[in-house]
């Protein structure tokens, strides 16, 4: 279960830093463009809906974009046949501007860069839980409030289940990873459990290897 102002699915795609910083100049460009005629949030659903079922479910076409085997002026014409009266005038004129630069194999990369630009700018931080059962509604805004105070941000939920954690959960935010499923506690405990017959044992042996 992903929240509504966070449509794409946590994903990360393999690209390098000079890559990302490309698309990000692209993404703060469309978001820039975006919010002056205050179309923000239908430009980043109209795509992710590009992304989830054009990119995602047809990889052929996306591999068409990004080739360089197939001219600018074929991709124009493609992307005219499939956006024209059916995406926004921006959206459309920002795909076309992506492939008069070359750039449309890095359209995925690009709208993750502008959801993340725009959740920045609204002080929203994602956030992935893996949970041991689903959550109901009551379970989720709870979780909600709980981490807005931890982070003092607006968190956007990306929720999984994941029944070997056995109970509990587990939150990911940027780096810090919060722990607190049974699986885990079992863990410690078994490691704990480790840790002490070794002691044990070390300790029998130097009453052996130092005889009174």
């Amino acid at each position: 279960m992903t929240d509504s102002s966070s449509a794409l699915p946590a994903e990360n795609l393999d690209v390098g830093g000079a890559t990302r910083e490309i698309a990000r100049r692209y993404a703060e460009a469309l978001i820039n463009a975006a919010q002056q005629e205050g179309v923000v949030e239908p430009v980043l659903e109209e795509f992710a809906e590009i992304e989830r079922d054009i990119l995602q479910a047809y990889p052929r076409f996306a591999e068409i974009l990004a080739s360089a085997r197939v001219s600018s002026a074929e991709k124009d014409r493609i992307l005219l046949d499939l956006f024209n009266n059916r995406a926004s005038s921006l959206v459309l004129r920002f795909l076309r501007v992506l492939n008069r630069h070359d750039r449309l194999g890095l359209l995925r990369v690009v709208i993750r860069e502008a959801r993340a630009i725009w959740d920045q700018r609204n002080h929203r931080i994602p956030v992935r839980v893996h949970s041991a059962v689903p959550l109901d509604e009551d379970q989720l805004n709870s979780l909600r409030d709980r981490l807005a105070r931890l982070i003092a941000a607006t968190p956007i939920l990306n929720v999984s289940t994941d029944p070997s954690l056995i109970g509990g959960l587990v939150v990911q935010i940027g780096d810090l990873r919060y722990d607190a499923s049974v699986k885990s506690r079992l863990l410690q405990l078994r490691q704990r459990l480790i840790e002490g017959k070794t002691h044990e044992i070390q300790s029998r042996r130097d009453q052996f290897s130092h005889p009174a």
